[in-house]
């Protein structure tokens, strides 16, 4: 299948890539950069205003969740307490196996 002197390595180490000098190339960046440096608050807010959105919509969706979650768990445990507690009330003798 591959010969000796047609090998991808020989070919990747003949390979040589000569870009065109490009003298005003510094310039541009720079220009690119102050123009990035020059947005104001509102223009950033607007020009990623989706993402933002998004990100509020998930951070709020797993507040939402968490709470739910730890609310419903909080209630189990009051009402378990509440069994207890009325069946400790009721039977002197089930005082053994429950303890509030």
């Amino acid at each position: 299948m591959n010969t000796p002197h047609n090998s991808l390595s020989g070919v990747l180490r003949r390979w040589r890539v000569t870009p065109p000098a490009n003298p005003n190339f510094r310039h541009a960046v720079w220009h690119r950069v102050n123009a990035r440096v020059r947005e104001s608050w509102p223009v950033y807010l607007r020009s990623h205003a989706t993402a933002w959105s998004l990100a509020a919509v998930v951070m709020l969706g797993g507040a939402a969740y968490s709470g739910s979650a730890l609310a419903q768990a909080r209630a189990r445990a009051d009402r378990e307490a509440m069994v207890v507690t009325y069946l400790v009330d009721l039977d002197p003798r089930v005082q053994a196996a429950l303890k509030p």
